[in-house]
Parts: C-alpha cells; sequence; structure tokens
C-alpha cells in the first residue's frame, strides 16, 4: 500500500467517525485535495462548514517522515494557511502531532498535542487484513482525541517546551547522524589511514571493544556519538551566549561546503575559549569535530540544527534534558548490552538523602553519565547549605565517566546551573575510574585570571577523600568487556592500604561489584557508598563474595527495591539501591539494624507528589522525611506504602551474607 491510499484508508475510517459524533459538526474528510493558488496537495482535510484540520501524512519508510522534521511541520502550516484552517497535523503514521497554526513563536512551539498511534515499520505490513483493522482502531481513536481540540469542544492539552525540545532534536539529528555515518564508512574503506585513526579514537578514547566483523554497528554507534557530543557541544555555546552577549549567534551558511562549515563553527568555539578562558574541553576542535563536519552532506544538516537551537532558550530548559538526550543516544537493545541506563531523579533523590544528610561534604559520581547525580548534589546543597557560592559548590562534586561523551554532558548539566565566564568549570574527567586514585591529580582546570600571563593557568584537580560516593555503575558482565578495561577493574583486588579488597571474585562477577572495592577507597571516615545496581548480586554465587565485604567494612543502612516503577529506564533487570556506611569499629557493625524495604507505591506519591523538577525545598524536605521514616523502621511489617524487613548484621553473618535471605 502507497501513502495515497494509505491516506484514502483514514479519509474512510474518519468519514465514519465524524457521521458516529455529530456533536463535533464535521461533515467530511478528504484526501489529496490541491490545495488553492499552490502546486501543494494536503494529504488529509477535514471540513465543517469550512476547512478546519489539513494533514501532512507520511509512512514509516519514507525517506523524510518524521513528524518533527521542521520541513514536514512546516508545509502543514503552510497548507493549512493556504487553507483558511487553524488547524495541522503531521505524522509518520506511528505518531500524530496536533499543531495551532495560530499560536505566536517558532513552528516547533505550536505543536499542542501528541497522540501515539499503532506502530509500525514498513507499508508492506498494511497488506495484513488483520494489522490493518489494528491500524483503523488506532486512527478511529485519534480522531475521538483531536477532534473535540479543532471544532473548540476542548482545550488542546499543550505540550512542555523540554519534551518539544527533545522530540525535535531527535528527529533533527538523525539526518546528521546517517550523514555521518555514511561519510565515515566511506572514507573508511577508501583510507586506510583514516580507518586506523578511527580503531584508536574508538579503543582508546571511547574505551570500546573493536571487533572488525561488527564495522556496521561500530560505525553507526560512532555516528551517533558524534551526533550528540557535537550537537551538546552547540547547546551549549548557544546557552552561554544568551548570557553572555559578547559571544556571537551561531550562524551557519545553508549550503556551505565542509571545508566552510568546519572553519566557521571552529571560529565560533575558539572565539568561546578566549572570551571565557575556560571552557576548553568543551569547545575543542577534536575528532568528534572532524567527524560530525566529515562531508558536505553533514554540514548542510548542521545549518538546520543550529536554527532550531537558536529557537529555544536553552539555559530555561529543564535540568535534565541533555541527561536525557544522552539517555536516546544508544537504541534500547544497545543500552541494555551496554549496562548504559539514565537513572531517575526521584531515586537520586532519595540515595542522596542517606548519602549526605544535611548537604554537607564532597560527592563523588564513578560512572558519572548524564550528570544526574551531581545535578540533584547541587540542587541538595543548594537548599540545605545555603548562601554558598556556585564556585563552592562546585568544588565538592567530581564525576568519572569512561564514556567522553557522558563526560561532556555532565560538565555542560553542572556548568549551566550558572552561567558565567568566572570559575565555572565542573570537576568532571573523560578517563576509567579504575585510573583513577585519590590523591592523584585527575584534570585541570583554569584558575583565576592571570594579567601578567595574559590569560589564565591550568592548575590540577585531584579527587581527596568525600563523604560520599553515589552511583548508577555499569550493569554488564566482566568478561563481556574489552581485556584492558578487565585488566584496570581486577587491579582494585588484594589492596591492603585503605579499604582491603578481597584476593579475588567470583568468575561471573558483575563490573558493578567493582566499582563498590575501588569507590571505597575515596571515602572518608564514617563516609557513605550509596549505588543503584540490579538486584542480582543480593542472592547469587558472585554476590556473597560482595555482601561478606560489605559486612566487614560497612554497616549497611538500607537496601530499598521498588515494586512500582523501575528507577532506570530501559532496564531488564530488577533494581536495588543500597547504602552503606564505612566502620571500623567491629562491635559497631556487628549490632548494626539492617534495613531491607519494598516499596509498594512510586517515590512520587511516597513524596506527596512534590516534583523533584528544579531546586523546590519542600520536595528536598519531602525526601528527607520518607528517608527518617525508613530509618525508624523496627522487626518486620507489611504497610500500603511499604514491606519491610529489619535484622541486625550479626544474624546475617551467620546466615551466610545472603540478603536476600533475610528478608
Amino acid at each position: 500500500m502507497n501513502e495515497w491510499g494509505f491516506a484514502s484508508e483514514v479519509s474512510k475510517w474518519w468519514d465514519d467517525e465524524c457521521a458516529r459524533h455529530p456533536e463535533w459538526r464535521l461533515s467530511s474528510v478528504r484526501v489529496e485535495e490541491v490545495v488553492p493558488g499552490t502546486r501543494l496537495r494536503s494529504d488529509l482535510l477535514v471540513l465543517g462548514d469550512r476547512p478546519v484540520l489539513c494533514g501532512e501524512l507520511r509512512l514509516p519508510d519514507h525517506p523524510q517522515s518524521a513528524p518533527w522534521d521542521i520541513i514536514n511541520l512546516q508545509d502543514a502550516v503552510n497548507k493549512a494557511i493556504s487553507r483558511g484552517s487553524r488547524w495541522a497535523f503531521t505524522s509518520d503514521a506511528n505518531v500524530l502531532l496536533l499543531i495551532d497554526v495560530q499560536r505566536e513563536g517558532p513552528i516547533i512551539t505550536r505543536i499542542v498535542h501528541q497522540v501515539e498511534l499503532e506502530h509500525f515499520e514498513r507499508r508492506t505490513e498494511l497488506d495484513s487484513a488483520v494489522f490493518l483493522e489494528r491500524i483503523q482502531a488506532s486512527w478511529r481513536a485519534a480522531l475521538q482525541d483531536i477532534a473535540p481540540i479543532v471544532t473548540g469542544l476542548a482545550r488542546a492539552p499543550g505540550m512542555a517546551p523540554d519534551e518539544l525540545f527533545i522530540n525535535a532534536m531527535r528527529a533533527l539529528l538523525s539526518a546528521p547522524a546517517s550523514a555521518i555515518r555514511d561519510a565515515i564508512n566511506q572514507r573508511r574503506i577508501a583510507d586506510r589511514g583514516f580507518e586506523q585513526s578511527l580503531v584508536e579514537w574508538m579503543v582508546d578514547d571511547q574505551g570500546w571493544a573493536h571487533d572488525p566483523a561488527k564495522w556496521e554497528s561500530e560505525i553507526l554507534l560512532a555516528a551517533r556519538l558524534t551526533t550528540y557530543v557535537f550537537a551538546t557541544r552547540l547547546l551549549f555555546y548557544e546557552a552561554l551566549r544568551r548570557s553572555q552577549p559578547l559571544l556571537r549567534r551561531l550562524d551557519l551558511p545553508a549550503g556551505a561546503p565542509a571545508s566552510v562549515g568546519a572553519a566557521t563553527l571552529g571560529a565560533y568555539f575558539q572565539d568561546a575559549r578566549d572570551q571565557s578562558g575556560d571552557y576548553a574541553t568543551l569547545f575543542v576542535w577534536d575528532r568528534v569535530s572532524e567527524y560530525a563536519m566529515v562531508s558536505d552532506a553533514s554540514a548542510h544538516l548542521w545549518a538546520r540544527v543550529i536554527q532550531h537551537i537558536g529557537d529555544f532558550d536553552v539555559s530555561r530548559i529543564g535540568y535534565d534534558i541533555l541527561g536525557r538526550l544522552f539517555e536516546r543516544l544508544i537504541e534500547p537493545s544497545e543500552r541494555y548490552r551496554w549496562g548504559q541506563h539514565y537513572t531517575m531523579p526521584d531515586v537520586v533523590d532519595l540515595m542522596l538523602s542517606f548519602a549526605i544528610p544535611d548537604g554537607g561534604g564532597a560527592v563523588l559520581d564513578p560512572a558519572v553519565g548524564g550528570g544526574t547525580f551531581l545535578v540533584r548534589a547541587y540542587v541538595r546543597k543548594v537548599v540545605l547549605t545555603p548562601g554558598r557560592t556556585h564556585q563552592e559548590l562546585l568544588s565538592e562534586l567530581y564525576g568519572i565517566d569512561v564514556s567522553g561523551f557522558a563526560a561532556t554532558i555532565a560538565t555542560v548539566n553542572l556548568a549551566v546551573r550558572q552561567l558565567d565566564f568566572t570559575d565555572n568549570y565542573p570537576r568532571v574527567a573523560p578517563r576509567s575510574f579504575f585510573r583513577v586514585e585519590p590523591g592523584v591529580a585527575v584534570l585541570q582546570i583554569p584558575g583565576p585570571p592571570n594579567v601578567s600571563l595574559s590569560g589564565r593557568a591550568l592548575h590540577p584537580v585531584s579527587i581527596e577523600r568525600v563523604q560520599a560516593v553515589v552511583t548508577n555503575p555499569p550493569y554488564i558482565r566482566l568478561h563481556e568487556l574489552g581485556e584492558e578495561r578487565q585488566r584496570e577493574a581486577k587491579r582494585v583486588l588484594n589492596r591492603t592500604g585503605g579499604v582491603t579488597t578481597p584476593r579475588s571474585l567470583h568468575g561471573l562477577s558483575n563490573y558493578h561489584v567493582y566499582f563498590w572495592l575501588h569507590g571505597a577507597q575515596f571515602l572518608k571516615p564514617g563516609g557513605r557508598l550509596a549505588l543503584i545496581t540490579a538486584g542480582e548480586w543480593m542472592d547469587s554465587d558472585y554476590g556473597a563474595g560482595l555482601q561478606e565485604w560489605l559486612l566487614n567494612h560497612f554497616c549497611i543502612e538500607a537496601c530499598i527495591e521498588s515494586a512500582k516503577e523501575a528507577w532506570f529506564s530501559e532496564a531488564r533487570v530488577g533494581t536495588v539501591v543500597t547504602i552503606a556506611r564505612l566502620c571500623p569499629d567491629e562491635a559497631e557493625r556487628l549490632a548494626h539494624q539492617v534495613r531491607f524495604v519494598w516499596l509498594r507505591r512510586t517515590l512520587r506519591e511516597l513524596y506527596g507528589g512534590v516534583s523533584s523538577d528544579g531546586e523546590d525545598p519542600s520536595h528536598i524536605m519531602a525526601v528527607d522525611a520518607l528517608r527518617d521514616r525508613l530509618l525508624a523502621l523496627t522487626g518486620e511489617g507489611e504497610g500500603a506504602d511499604f514491606n519491610w524487613s529489619v535484622v541486625s548484621q550479626r544474624q546475617l553473618l551467620a546466615l551466610g551474607s545472603r540478603l536476600m535471605t533475610a528478608v
């Protein structure tokens, strides 16, 4: 079935729905009407006593199908204006976007509603009568949803700026990602030197294991990584420009070749470095930038991205937007394979409530990802330790990630808290956690301006002992990693300085176990580990060693699971939050009571519905109130909010450390 045929089917379904709902006062639905005075054709036209709704319909395998695509949106709006209709829609037959043509502002901000349709990928699927029946039901439901809006019987629900921006960015970035993929692959085949440098970048800079048999998937991932890192730099430049008028507005001439585009954007980045004396790693012209502008086709597409970014005040979009871009970089199957999951802010706040109860002390996230833990730690400190400067708060937050992209995202997410040209550089390092030791320099940041040197000297930053190590470490078997990363992790075994570690671990141990062992080396006396992990370690053979080690060095304050929500996205495993306080006193450890809690309501419900967005003190107070309720639990019990069991560590050691056996 082609697009005309599908539009014809939809028109029949909608025509019938209009007849079923006389209150809509919609007379008919037509397909492929020529727009008066133009050569444009409206894929679908819904009529009342006048044109009410014009639609731009694509099938999902169309080369330009995305309903968020600026060209598709503009075409739909133009057709509606030509017809005298207030309402338009775009659709790829999977999603329908309703557009209020009369709204002011950039076209993307005129989208007021999104309707999910029956999902499919290829037009050949429509040849199945059974499947077409399911499609019909979803399109009928879509009209039932939007008809009251376009006929004035109901108000449009509207869409949050964050969602508008993210969805539009996803659609926009798919095109440069494809162009970069194709160009990189062509150059790899034609140029051996380029291929070798690409492999070095993937293995040395990104920490990936290269397999020549998987070039196609590796280049796709490289193209996506390049696209999102470069987009993040453009986003940060725009956010910085909004607060610092010394910077020029980004502008990339339409149709400019890659060489001109690279020179133009390189000059913008250099100006940002010169003006700020800071952000060197964000605005460096490196391999990522070179790959982003690898072809004329990719350069042309970046011009469209820059136009979209300019339509939004990026500095005012929600704090976790870049983290959500990071979350969506890799397809769900790849995120699962590599253990990369975005952690819900609600559970992050609970972990931080345990880890830094009064908001004081330094915090380290050794698998920083998009920076959610550090951003929420910043918010907690703002609420609980008021009066401190932005620079003082940043000096207590440390992040590490083997992914240079993740480190970039986390850096941006912290830097946008206060967009200054003065001492605003987060302590986030792009390197393997297992190559970092306490007290050893891990990165360099600009110091105060030095007039005599006509610039800003760099000074080293090391991670001293911290109050808390809080993280969502990768969930992946160690043997699935490359040999070098396996060797790095195993270096933490058999340590006698700091917190003693086991001589060896079970052969099937998960990679996250090594984060516990190495993270402990960074703790101050009485400092806490707060990790969210797959729960299998609590009743598995490999977990027994970790349990014994924790019981011998820590007071385990709580192990918390949820029956109501997944705490990191796209994960196909049960998760558990564990908080453990470093304690050298054996008698105190043995007497300590461990609280095992199974939540029966979502955290948002337990917080009283208070949102975690922004810096609302009432939210932090609600989180702390829940923490105090959990710490006050004794014995065993069941309730509407949670079930619980409280057991001494002496009992757990007697049970052979199988933590879940105790519940």
